[in-house]
């Protein structure tokens, strides 16, 4: 049986990757946010995620993204 923190920590580690297309900064998170944390602007947000084993799968960000 799984706790709730072990749960809470495993779903953060299948958060996906947002890439601030403004200053390139990376956060984890389920959706990006609407304000960046580091330039603080109204941005746009690309998903960087691995999705595949070449990159290393889920929890990793894609480097060729």
């Amino acid at each position: 049986m799984m706790t709730e923190k072990k749960q809470a920590t495993r779903a953060k580690t299948l958060d996906p990757f947002w890439k601030c297309l403004e200053c390139g900064t990376t956060i984890q998170a389920a959706t990006p946010p609407e304000i960046c944390p580091s330039c603080n602007q109204r941005c746009a947000f690309k998903d960087v995620s691995c999705y595949t084993p070449d990159c290393g799968g889920p929890g990793h960000i894609d480097p060729q993204l």
